[in-house]
């Protein structure tokens, strides 16, 4: 089958087009043809080696966590779809990803495919719509009168977190680029700050100081949204652990803070799914869809910070 690969850590020379054997699906395991497959930050930060600590690689890996596809085969003890089913999922970030004609998946990762969403904006909804949700919910504790700040509103996990947010019932705050203002707004944010023109910090402190940061940008921001949360509150990083400074300025008001990852969990998917097909959130904004055999360029791209929505490969 055709596949993209890391021989190494690299830059995004480093994703190799060859041929490698089709997966055959374990017990419990199906195997999906892939369709789709949507770009991460993530599939990056592997690639070049920035989480080797978190996520070693054993080389040759194929990339890709956003799959959309079609089941062709089930291995032993796999019951609960059949052939011909179109799915999506997550796949965890240390098993062979999508950037390949197919992947083998454990049964409890899959959910079946939205039918309102093609395969091409299904494949990219998991990774961002689960980190936003168990963001907010399971390490946020969002209600239904929280006040949230969404970094990035007008980004993948950004655009679907402020969603999400607000059909809980939450006072939503965002940053975004001038230029994005209005889109950030039509998501549903009470108060769209101009990153370039506003300072969070001040308008998060006027307000009694935020519930919850969803901290997308690191650097000197993860710091500054600790100022913006209330004592007590919650900042979930989706970008990297906080430093020691950091760590200790969140301890010493009690604010709950770490670096999270995504849990492909079917529940989860279903949820998203709900929403998807309630029109409560909208379609997937889908910027450039590439060929698989042109992952290095879409990388390049990913990696250029001029996509305005997701990158996807068309595999099929």
């Amino acid at each position: 089958m055709r596949a993209v690969v890391i021989n190494e850590y690299g830059d995004a020379n480093a994703l190799k087009n060859t041929q490698l054997p089709r997966p055959v699906p374990s017990q419990g395991e199906v195997l999906v043809q892939v369709n789709a497959v949507g770009l991460n930050p993530v599939d990056y930060k592997i690639r070049d080696g920035h989480l080797v600590d978190v996520f070693p690689v054993q080389f040759p890996r194929v990339l890709g966590g956003d799959i959309s596809g079609v089941v062709t085969e089930l291995g032993k003890g796999a019951t609960e779809f059949s052939v011909g089913d179109e799915v999506y999922f997550s796949n965890p970030l240390d098993r062979d990803g999508g950037y390949a004609d197919y992947v083998s998946v454990e049964e409890k990762f899959l959910y079946r495919k939205p039918p309102s969403l093609s395969h091409t904006e299904a494949a990219s909804l998991p990774v961002v719509a689960l980190t936003a949700i168990q963001a907010l919910r399971d390490f946020g504790g969002i209600t239904n009168d929280s006040k949230v700040l969404i970094h990035g509103g007008s980004g993948g996990v950004g655009s679907f977190a402020v969603q999400y947010a607000k059909s809980l019932g939450a006072t939503v705050y965002a940053t975004a680029s001038t230029s994005r203002l209005d889109y950030v707004k039509n998501l549903g944010a009470d108060r769209v700050i101009d990153y370039k023109t506003e300072d969070f910090v001040e308008i998060a402190k006027a307000a009694g100081g935020m519930d919850i940061v969803l901290e997308t940008v690191g650097g000197e921001n993860y710091s500054r949204s600790i100022e913006a949360t209330r004592d007590g509150g919650a900042v979930p990083s989706i970008v990297n652990p906080p430093d020691a400074a950091t760590a200790a300025q969140a301890k010493a008001r009690g604010i709950k803070t770490d670096f999270m990852l995504l849990r492909g969990e079917k529940e989860d998917l279903k949820l998203i799914s709900e929403l998807v097909e309630s029109k409560t959130v909208q379609k997937p904004n889908i910027f450039k869809v590439l060929p698989l055999e042109e992952a290095k360029q879409a990388h390049e791209l990913l990696q250029s910070g001029r996509a305005f929505g997701k990158i996807v490969l068309g595999v099929q």
